[in-house]
């Protein structure tokens, strides 16, 4: 089967095509997603990995998010609405619309993000709540939280108030995208795959997914077990650990506050090729290096004043020689530390200035490295060979013949045992998970994260069960790419 995989980082695309072989290309970013999509002829099965979103968090000027909440009584809350759903999703208020629309109107924001404390348990209300929004705002800049099928209100609304940030240029890549491959994949921070419907429900899953991509792509490339990858981009530079085969993984806190998010272990060091020299070598990117028609000198320029031959090394020639290789052992030192912090003993260099800088970084250092073909996109490989990763959180309760998928109702068809019921949940996330493209052997095995269940007993009688349970397909390397 043939793989396509695509990353598009904060300066290039990096393209790659596993079938056997495997062949790679990078696109200046400058060219649009539409770009690189047209230089090359999409067949097989398609990913996308994104920092964009990212970017927008991190980079962009702080946008407006009004969030609307629904916490029931006893629990203020800004932005607080009447209505209120009880911890088994039966409705005990309902909103009142025209308050909801005077709440709107007095609080014009760019992005809108919708939580009530139980919706988890019952998404009606914030359904109505988006319902009225939608006469003040447009789809994709509004959130729901039900779907993150999580209690833990706090927290919930932080994950809300990200993806009301983010779901409006995701929904734009999608639409870009399925124009090429209509059941194209995206890659996720787990470092597995997920389609496009399932990210724009949750698009908060996108983050950290380019350092969960090289980390995926040096497995596959070097089989190495246990590194640390080190990914030189153009505007930062990226350790990512590689622990028993998978990349380690971390809770994301946003602006101090928890979140929903769970993504793969990075340090993101503000220093990468396109990193502007001044009277040193400085955090920031202002468009390409000279080498590559830019007006300021950078990181990639010092190594050709160095003796690398990167581009039009010719245009390299105004930065002062002292300056270059002053900037050169800035760097080195700077990732050099980092990585003997980090206690690896085996560094994977990837990027397209991998070749020029690991083995200065490793000698520093003093640790072994690794710098395997198609280190340029490695991301891009790691996205190319991943496979369909999936969860599904489940909340039954018997009493009021209510099950609850992924925040969403579904049918109670029949009573089942605690057995029936684990048996049940695997299948159905089995099935969805061929249902993104999954071939059979990657879905073999689904674990039991989670279980939770106990009965409602009246009268010294069992008269009701209610169960909670997670299970998930993991993340790693599709059994076709091996």
């Amino acid at each position: 089967m043939l793989f396509t995989g695509i990353d598009i980082g904060g300066t290039n695309t990096d393209i790659a095509i596993v079938d056997g072989d495997v062949l790679t290309r990078k696109v200046p970013n400058d060219a649009g997603l539409r770009g690189a999509l047209d230089s090359i002829d999409v067949r097989g099965r398609l990913a996308v990995s994104t920092s964009q979103p990212l970017n927008r968090l991190i980079a962009a000027p702080p946008a407006s998010v009004y969030a609307i909440t629904i916490p029931g009584p006893g629990l203020p809350s800004p932005g607080s609405v009447a209505g209120m759903v009880n911890h088994r999703g039966d409705i005990l208020e309902e909103i009142d619309p025209a308050a909801i629309r005077t709440a709107l109107a007095e609080h014009a924001a760019e992005y809108l993000a919708i939580c009530g404390k139980f919706s988890v348990r019952n998404p009606t209300l914030e359904e109505q709540v988006r319902a009225i929004a939608l006469s003040f705002y447009p789809p994709e800049r509004i959130a729901t939280s039900h779907g993150l099928a999580r209690l833990g209100f706090p927290a919930r609304r932080v994950t809300t108030e990200v993806n009301a940030r983010i779901l409006e240029i995701v929904a734009a890549m999608a639409r870009t995208i399925s124009g090429y491959a209509q059941d194209f994949l995206f890659f996720k921070g787990d470092a597995g795959l997920a389609s496009a419907g399932a990210v724009l429900r949750d698009p908060s899953v996108l983050f950290n997914s380019s350092p969960a991509a090289v980390a995926l792509g040096a497995r596959y490339l070097t089989g190495c077990s246990g590194c640390l990858v080190v990914d030189i981009g153009g505007t930062t530079t990226d350790l990512v650990p590689l622990r028993e085969g998978a990349p380690c993984m971390q809770d994301v806190r946003i602006d101090g506050n928890t979140a929903f998010i769970r993504s793969v272990q990075a340090e993101s060091i503000p220093f990468g090729g396109d990193s502007v020299i001044e009277a040193h070598l400085c955090p920031r990117r202002e468009g390409n290096p000279m080498a590559f028609g830019g007006m300021c000198p950078t990181l990639t320029d010092a190594l050709n004043r160095c003796g690398a031959s990167i581009g039009d090394a010719a245009r390299s020639a105004h930065l002062d020689p002292d300056r270059a290789a002053q900037a050169i052992r800035a760097y080195v030192s700077r990732i050099a530390a980092g990585v003997r912090a980090s206690g690896a003993k085996t560094v994977v260099g990837a990027g397209f200035l991998a070749d020029h800088l690991i083995p200065e970084i490793g000698r520093e250092a003093g640790v072994r490295c690794i710098i395997p073909d198609h280190a340029a996109c490695m991301n891009a490989i790691g996205v190319a060979v991943s496979r369909v990763s999936l969860s599904l959180d489940v909340h039954v309760d018997t009493g009021r013949r209510r099950v609850i998928v992924n925040g969403e109702p579904a049918p109670l068809r029949q009573e089942m045992d605690d057995d029936e019921l684990i048996a049940w949940c695997k299948e159905e996330v089995r099935q969805r998970a061929l249902g993104m493209g999954a071939p059979e052997e990657d879905v073999a095995e689904v674990s039991l994260a989670y279980f939770s269940a106990y009965d409602v007993v009246r009268s010294g009688r069992r008269n009701e069960r209610i169960a909670d349970l997670q299970v998930e397909i993991e993340p790693g390397i599709t059994v076709d790419a091996k």
